[in-house]
């Protein structure tokens, strides 16, 4: 008797195995049809054959439909032309001064370069190194991947270390390569009234930047100031 109904249920495992499984569901419309979770421990595998293992894909990658009939296929999001965000920073350190101050309103200032300052983002909430990397000593980011790079800052300025009849001025903020040439990428210039004691700048830049190239955000203002906070996010787009 148990010889019998081994036999019968290795028959219909059989039948099963070539027609089509269903898991709560007595009207499977594919192959292996679940209704309800689906849990996998390890990786899923795409593609191949009946001899042929499919393909896992690799860290970072998402798995895209290629339509009816056709196994999907593991994908970068830089090469469907997605904007991948690589860069977030903050700048939190305004009380400190170290790096946040100049003075000038005693001398007529031009747009030389000595009167301006780097704005440097003291907290890093997320970076991905294989693109880019950034030195908080310095403000300088260094291109590792070479490609499109979107540059959007957010920056303030602090301007009551003036006393009255000395504030009003006007405020340059850039986004400047700065190897292997120094270059002004994008630029905004705002004047200001007496007693503005605060403003603000947001730029944006899309730059093809070689591997090794570095670019920072620069900023000045015609009377003393201080950086106070503000972020930033750089986004990467493939060639």
């Amino acid at each position: 008797m148990k010889e019998r109904l081994l036999y019968m249920a290795l028959f219909a495992m059989f039948i099963n195995l070539n027609a089509q499984i269903g898991i709560k569901t007595s009207t499977p419309q594919h192959t292996l049809h679940v209704n309800g979770p689906l849990q996998v421990v390890k990786e899923i595998n795409v593609g191949g054959d009946g001899i042929t293992k499919g393909n896992t894909g690799s860290r970072g990658e998402f798995l895209m439909s290629n339509g009816v009939g056709k196994a999907p296929e593991w994908k970068t999001i830089e090469s469907e032309n997605f904007l991948k965000v690589i860069y977030v920073g903050n700048k939190t350190d305004i009380n400190s001064g170290s790096g946040s101050y100049t003075g000038t309103h005693s001398t007529p200032v031009s747009t030389h370069e000595n009167y301006s300052q780097t704005y440097i983002f003291n907290v890093s909430n997320k970076i991905d190194t294989s693109y880019l990397t950034y030195n908080s000593s310095t403000g300088l980011f260094t291109v590792v991947k070479p490609g499109f790079y979107n540059i959007v800052p957010y920056i303030t300025y602090d301007l009551n270390l003036n006393p009255s009849g000395q504030t009003a001025g006007t405020a340059n903020s850039y986004i400047q390569m700065v190897s292997p040439t120094l270059t002004t990428l994008s630029g905004i210039s705002t004047g200001h009234g007496e007693r503005t004691t605060g403003l603000n700048h947001n730029l944006s830049s899309i730059n093809f930047f070689k591997a090794g190239e570095t670019f920072r955000i620069r900023c000045r203002y015609t009377q003393n100031f201080r950086l106070s906070s503000g972020n930033i996010h750089i986004s990467y787009l493939t060639p």
